[in-house]
């Protein structure tokens, strides 16, 4: 039953452009190719990364071969080799990265920190894909992209090569954004333990966007399979899989054990409700909105400013949402909001759906297999919001910008940086747009006072910098 990433890709398109899904995938079945100077090293890895993400995208991503091409990617100052009709730019302008349509930009040498290299190649993956699938695509953009570094990180971009104890980390996640926030913290000169929560399996699906499994690792818990994987990529950093949810695997450590940083990677919102409740002193929090836009989200407790829950409010979309996987599936709206398939539950999935394994479902999240029922027809009618999965992208540059606010905040705890950010992977980051967001007095979490002074009592005592 499980969709591939093709499907998945196509999927989201359709909904995104109001067309039926065959015809997305026809739209998908792009060749893109990516020129480039394989004599420096950075550059290299620039179109490593861009490859990679571009390849789960489209039918084809590579460098040039004598097959047509519909987009060409010209990075620093190459020359075109293809007659492919559309062409992207990227390379340095000064000290700034650019994106562009119009015209090439001088060789570049990209003597940038090495996370950034993945943020850049995220830009530039959107605009082809943005480029190749004009005019009818949604997200214009009529002018170029300008990453300028300075302004998003800093002045001292060096203090990104710096060593970085982080202590003891949880990543509540393994998917998506989990996978970008691993696969470009990697970049850093990190030490440490990390321990990664998931308790759902790898499926075919997720391919379009976990950089770092291929088919092999379907069928595989993530945490385990992202731990084996990446584990070697990371000298100085121990990751700990734990194939649980984030509460279960908190008390394995001991039932009053509290988790001091918290990094943020699951796809569910009520999910992310229910991860404040952990009481973590540190959250680092990044989500994306289907294909559209990334949210970043910090908070260290105590404070007066947005928790999960301030960010993530219930919606009535969200309620009527579960009510509808609810009833396609079976189940209970209780059953739904408990975020996982349960052993029990998967029995009553199958007695709808005989045709189901009970052992295929366990453990996974609902709206994935609701995704799954829909996808291949199960469903008579579809009620509410489908549930979208970003292109590869989208959640790596979710997952990036994660990584690289984590490091920076754990080097300097005291600098002041904001709490809330929505950022385009097609259009320039904004970084007016940036918020110090304060708390919701409806929340319902953070409003209620006797867990605000349990709160206070918790983490007053912790020095900034070890939160």
């Amino acid at each position: 039953m499980s969709l591939s990433y093709r499907q998945e890709n196509a999927k989201t398109l359709a909904a995104l452009l109001g067309i039926e899904e065959e015809e997305a995938a026809q739209r998908l079945s792009l060749r893109i190719a990516v020129t480039f100077d394989s004599k420096t090293e950075a550059i290299r890895e620039l179109a490593a990364h861009i490859i990679e993400m571009l390849r789960r995208t489209v039918e084809h991503a590579g460098q040039p071969d004598d097959k047509p091409f519909a987009v060409e990617i010209v990075i620093g100052g190459c020359t075109p080799v293809t007659a492919a009709p559309l062409r992207v730019y990227a390379g340095e302008d000064g000290a700034d990265f650019v994106v562009r349509e119009t015209a090439p930009l001088a060789k570049c040498d990209l003597l940038i920190p090495r996370p950034l290299l993945v943020i850049a190649a995220c830009y530039v993956s959107a605009a082809a894909v943005r480029v190749a699938l004009s005019p009818t695509f949604p997200f214009r953009n009529f002018g170029p992209i300008v990453l300028s570094w300075a302004k998003l990180f800093g002045d001292d971009l060096e203090r990104l090569n710096q060593p970085i104890d982080v202590g003891e980390v949880y990543l509540a996640g393994a998917g998506a954004v989990g996978h970008g926030f691993i696969y470009t913290l990697r970049y850093f000169d990190v030490s440490g333990t990390l321990y990664v929560t998931d308790p759902k399996k790898a499926t075919a699906g997720g391919l379009n966007r976990c950089l770092l499994f291929d088919a092999d690792d379907l069928g595989h818990p993530k945490a385990t399979r992202v731990c084996e994987v990446a584990g070697p990529l990371f000298p100085k950093l121990t990751l700990v899989p734990i194939d649980k949810e984030l509460d279960d695997a908190r008390k394995l450590r001991g039932k009053d054990f509290l988790i001091q940083k918290l990094v943020i990677g699951v796809d569910s919102r009520r999910v992310r409700r229910s991860l404040q409740a952990a009481l973590p002193g540190t959250v680092f929090d990044a989500s994306t909105t289907d294909i559209t836009e990334v949210v970043l989200h910090f908070n260290r407790q105590p404070t007066e400013l947005a928790c999960l829950s301030c960010v993530y409010p219930e919606s009535e979309r969200e309620r009527k949402h579960e009510e509808n996987v609810a009833e396609a599936l079976g189940l209970t709206i209780e059953e739904v909001r408990a975020g996982y398939i349960s052993s029990p539950v998967a029995a009553k999935i199958c007695d709808k759906y005989t045709d189901l394994r009970a052992d295929d479902l366990i453990g996974r999240a609902f709206d994935t297999v609701y995704k799954e029922l829909c996808g291949v027809g199960k469903l008579k009618t579809v009620g509410g919001h489908q549930v979208l999965a970003p292109f590869s992208f989208v959640s790596v540059l979710a997952g990036a910008y994660l990584a690289v606010e984590f490091a920076i905040r754990i080097a300097a705890p005291n600098e002041e940086r904001f709490n809330y950010w929505r950022v385009s992977p097609w259009n320039n980051p904004v970084t007016e747009l940036r918020q110090q967001r304060p708390r919701d007095p409806s929340c319902e979490f953070c409003s209620k006072p006797a867990l605000r002074q349990v709160i206070q009592r918790l983490w007053k005592h912790l020095r900034p910098e070890e939160h």
